[in-house]
């Protein structure tokens, strides 16, 4: 099988970069952007995971159906959608977690030489 791992990372580029940029000339608000690519990441899980656990319960099984290529096939695409969609959607969250205060915790003395 051939999973054209250039041909849907290009894609998935394009579409990010188009979303991006109506993003930035205010032809579609951040909350729309980020919301588009949230149920993105949302649905090629589910798919991912559902031929993933699919999978799973046919070799637990010991069942070799034909469909099992069809759904390593689809398994595969939507994780390699998955890795892209996750990497957009770290690059959204980025600036936002710059501005996490992480408060000092002050260590526990020690009394008496316990804990």
């Amino acid at each position: 099988m051939i999973y054209d791992f250039i041909i849907v990372s290009i894609l998935l580029l394009l579409a990010y970069l188009g979303s991006y940029t109506l993003y930035h000339k205010n032809f579609i608000s951040r909350a729309v952007h980020i919301r588009l690519w949230n149920i993105l990441i949302l649905f090629s899980f589910l798919v991912s995971a559902g031929a993933g656990l699919t999978l799973l319960s046919l070799v637990e099984c010991g069942l070799a159906l034909p469909i099992s290529q069809s759904f390593l096939y689809w398994h595969i695409k939507f994780g390699m959608s998955m890795f892209w969609i996750a990497l957009f959607h770290m690059h959204s969250y980025w600036k936002s977690s710059k501005n996490i205060k992480i408060p000092d915790i002050p260590l526990r003395k020690e009394k008496g030489g316990k804990y």
